[in-house]
């Protein structure tokens, strides 16, 4: 299965606040189901329904402007959410009832005023917030700053249009 594996920082590490992308925004207006995921982050083969406010929710307020990736960092939830010993997201997301060539996926930096859109003809999207990175990686010689080099745990989100994850299999 064909997909790409992009980190996105759209703060490109400098805002002097924070190098996570926690207070980045997300928009998923097609996209209230999502797999299920086992502790490993292997879909079950199940499809859940994300409630709103819930820690998997980026849907119900998509026509708002979307919702902070942290929005539920305090949750009891948030932990373990993308597979055992990892918090944030490691997931699939499900387009449904998308029109052709509309923006099925938005995020977007107050910080930067940077947005990204996604358009695709895939069925759904992984998102996947850096939970493994342990820092060792080197920041591009254009991203960063002076005291920020290195790719933090949670500092990115990759974006991954594709099929449905071990489809088939399921």
């Amino acid at each position: 299965m064909l997909t790409h594996h992009t980190y996105f920082n759209l703060d490109a590490y400098r805002n002097p606040s924070t190098g996570l992308i926690w207070d980045h925004t997300l928009s998923l207006p097609y996209s209230k189901r999502y797999l299920l995921a086992d502790g490993s982050a292997l879909p079950t083969g199940q499809i859940g329904t994300a409630a709103s406010g819930s820690v998997n929710d980026f849907y119900s307020k998509a026509a708002a402007g979307g919702t902070p990736l942290g929005h539920a960092r305090s949750s009891s939830s948030f932990k373990g959410n993308c597979g055992s010993g990892c918090d944030g997201y490691n997931g699939f997301w499900i387009f449904d009832g998308a029109p052709a060539d509309a923006a099925v996926l938005t995020l977007a930096s107050a910080w930067s005023s940077v947005r990204a859109e996604l358009r695709t003809n895939q069925v759904g999207v992984v998102l996947y917030t850096c939970a493994w990175s342990d820092g060792k990686a080197d920041l591009k010689k254009t991203q960063g700053t002076a005291a920020r080099k290195k790719v933090e745990k949670s500092s990115c989100v990759a974006i991954e249009p594709q099929d449905y994850v071990d489809g088939i299999n399921r």
